[in-house]
């Protein structure tokens, strides 16, 4: 390329660089620089908590991998975030979220363990969380809070992922709650930044400008 344009070799590395950090191009060690796939119906993360269904509208086939599930004691940021003591047995499952084979979303799923007594990870990966929650616990998600944020893609994430060390993407935490106001999960999600966007509007009220 540096001899194709006339240009330096960091000229090119630059440009290189620029493009991965913009998820235009990737990169596989040993194998070369790819061009990233389209994003044709970029994901909107403003209408919907469950990935499953988001992707199954978008015509796309999602599958969750189970990449870890364990017993752990709540943390004070986590026993705050659920409304529970600290110390309390909780669940820390931690899955990868992928559509049409492309690796989407590394999940991070806090659940009371004492309300989702012997919850396993083959059931949730056959049937999703959210299915297992209601079929085998009677525990339906009735309503679901989020937040978003841009961050760095932290390095054993970004594998999972498959995308470069340090590349952008979005944060989103979700908190979920059953029936009777009851806090059933608390997720910390990271998603790729070149496979999702997050879209908002905003109404004029009474006249109100800013």
């Amino acid at each position: 390329m540096a001899k194709r344009y006339g240009v330096s070799r960091n000229t090119v590395r630059a440009a290189l660089a620029k493009l991965e950090m913009m998820g235009l191009i990737y990169r596989h060690r040993g194998k070369g620089t790819f061009v990233s796939p389209a994003v044709v119906n970029p994901t909107n993360l403003a209408e919907t908590y469950s990935f499953t269904n988001q992707m199954l509208e978008e015509g796309k086939k999602p599958y969750s991998k189970v990449i870890s599930l364990q017993n752990v004691a709540a943390s004070a940021y986590i026993a705050e975030q659920m409304g529970i003591p600290k110390g309390t047995p909780t669940y820390e499952l931690k899955r990868l979220r992928s559509a049409d084979d492309v690796p989407m979303m590394v999940e991070r799923t806090f659940i009371p363990a004492d309300r989702f007594p012997g919850i396993d990870a083959a059931t949730i990966e056959n049937d999703g969380l959210y299915v297992t929650m209601l079929r085998k616990y009677d525990a339906p998600i009735i309503s679901a809070s989020e937040a978003f944020f841009a961050s760095l893609m932290p390095d054993d994430d970004a594998v999972l992922l498959k995308v470069p060390l340090g590349s952008p993407c979005l944060s989103v935490q979700r908190t979920s709650k059953s029936l009777h106001d009851e806090i059933v999960e608390f997720t910390l999600s990271l998603a790729r930044a070149d496979q999702f966007i997050y879209r908002a509007q905003h109404h004029v009220q009474n006249g109100s400008t800013t």
